[in-house]
This record gives C-alpha cells, sequence and structure tokens, in this order.
C-alpha cells in the first residue's frame, strides 16, 4: 500500500503493532503520542521502514489542528489513542469520567475532523473500540465501556455520513490482548488460555493484522462495522 497513515498513540502495544505493520505493507506513517520520548521505541521498532513521529495530544483540538493540516495528505487514519481507569466503582469520580471520554471519544472526533480535510475518496478510517463495549468490563472500569461503546457508534455514524465521498470507516474491537493493560486484571497470562476459545492470549500484531486489511483495497465494499478480534472470546 503505497498510503500515508496516520496512528494516534503509536507508543506502545497495539497502537505500536500497527504502525509496525502498515509501514512494513508500504505506507508512509506518521506515529502519534503525546511526546517524542513515548515514540522512541516504536520509531526504533521501525527504523527500516517510512516513519515519522507526529506529536499532538489528542484532547487538544489546537494541536491537533496544527498537526494534522501541516500534513499534504491522509490516506488512512487509525484512531488507537485512549485511556482507562483501573479504581473501584466507588471511587470514580467526575474527573476520571471527563478523562476517559476527553481522550476516547472526543480525541476520535477531533482527530476524524481533521484528518477528513486532508483524506479523498477512497480514504480508510479504523477506530479502535474494545470488547467490553459488549460485554462490560469490571477490570476496565464504566468509563472505559461506556467510551467504547460511544466509538462504536462515532463509527456508524461516521461510515453513513461520509460513505457518499467514497470513504471509508469501520472499527476493530480486541478481546484480550497481551499488553501493559492486561496488568490490571491481575490474573496470570496463562489464565487466557483456558478462557479464550482459540486457547491463547492475543498479539498487537492479530489487531494490526486487521487494522492493515481494512486499510486496504481488499476491504473496499466493507464499511460501518465493528469487527472482533478476540480469538473467539465474543461470538455472533
Amino acid at each position: 500500500m503505497k498510503k500515508t497513515a496516520v496512528v494516534t498513540g503509536a507508543g506502545a502495544g497495539i497502537g505500536q503493532g500497527i504502525a509496525l505493520a502498515l509501514a512494513q505493507k508500504g505506507c508512509k506513517v506518521y506515529a502519534n503520542a503525546r511526546s517524542a520520548q513515548k515514540l522512541k521505541k516504536t520509531l526504533e521498532l521501525c527504523k527500516d521502514y517510512d516513519v515519522e513521529p507526529l506529536v499532538f495530544d489528542v484532547t487538544k483540538e489546537d494541536e491537533v489542528k496544527a498537526a494534522l493540516l501541516g500534513l499534504a495528505t491522509v490516506d488512512v487514519l487509525v484512531n488507537n489513542a485512549g485511556v482507562g481507569i483501573y479504581k473501584p466503582y466507588e471511587e470514580i469520580d467526575a474527573a476520571d469520567w471527563d478523562l476517559v471520554l476527553n481522550t476516547n471519544v472526543k480525541g476520535y472526533f477531533f482527530v476524524t475532523k481533521y484528518a477528513l480535510e486532508r483524506m479523498a475518496r477512497g480514504g480508510s478510517i479504523i477506530n479502535l473500540s474494545s470488547g467490553a463495549a459488549k460485554t462490560g468490563g469490571e477490570f476496565v472500569s464504566l468509563p472505559y465501556s461506556s467510551s467504547k461503546g460511544a466509538i462504536n457508534a462515532l463509527t456508524i455514524s461516521y461510515a453513513r455520513m461520509l460513505a457518499p465521498q467514497g470513504i471509508r470507516v469501520n472499527a476493530v474491537s480486541p478481546g484480550f490482548v497481551d499488553t501493559s493493560m492486561l496488568t490490571h486484571n491481575n490474573k496470570p497470562k496463562e489464565y487466557y488460555d483456558g478462557v479464550i476459545p482459540l486457547g491463547r492470549l492475543g498479539l498487537p500484531k492479530d489487531i494490526a493484522n486487521m487494522v492493515a486489511f481494512l486499510a486496504s483495497e481488499e476491504a473496499d465494499f466493507i464499511t460501518g462495522q465493528i469487527i472482533e478480534v478476540n480469538g473467539g472470546d465474543i461470538m455472533g
């Protein structure tokens, strides 16, 4: 794919895997994080490919606007930046809700808004959701699960709005993936081998492979879909 891609939250975990996968497919990738330091490992991992840092905070509209309008074109946008709250329900307060919704929902809106000013027909937007949008998630909290449900709705709304312009919008919904976020569940990795029907924990590359597919012309008749990638943990 000779395309220009922007990947938010690319400093680690799933975002890092997506940046690498798209770069390996031939994309020019702009890897985003809130600071250059957070992108150091990603840039080292992608040193043999065309990957550049793009520093901005997704919750700050002025930063998002300046960064994205500074690009000549955006063919692929991957909204991945997100946060969770890991505390008992009784301790969650308004500030926690604001942090999660501002990052996970409003942040997706800001980035999409300005990416669209640089996106032409044939563009693809891929949002990262979560199985917690459907099942809830005890360890990821009410704000996180709610934000991912909002992302699903945002994905479908954008897909309907942008279809006449030839721009596709989909979401990838991971299940349990081997990233630092998983440590908050306080369970050993071996636990998931018995819980997930395919018998193993997901890897960032499993999610990245689906994102790369949705970004490609092979998926040019797919839009408005929330695609579960979870080893069978959620079916149907």
